[in-house]
């Protein structure tokens, strides 16, 4: 995957976007923002997936 301008490379992992707090799931997305609450890990994920997946069909992303 291409890295954006002023970004260092990194390894992803789903653990370092999905996290608990205050009582609910959460995922963070490479623009900073927090997205969530949601019940569980599992739907957090699923959300995650769903946003990249639609970030990249609406043309949102933005190749370095």
């Amino acid at each position: 995957m291409s890295v954006r301008a002023g970004e260092q490379e990194k390894v992803w992992y789903r653990s370092d976007r999905v996290f608990w707090s205050g009582g609910g799931w959460f995922f963070l997305t490479r623009e900073k923002t927090q997205e969530g609450p949601f019940t569980s890990r599992l739907e957090a994920e699923q959300e995650l997936n769903f946003y990249i997946r639609h970030i990249v069909e609406w043309g949102l992303y933005k190749e370095a």
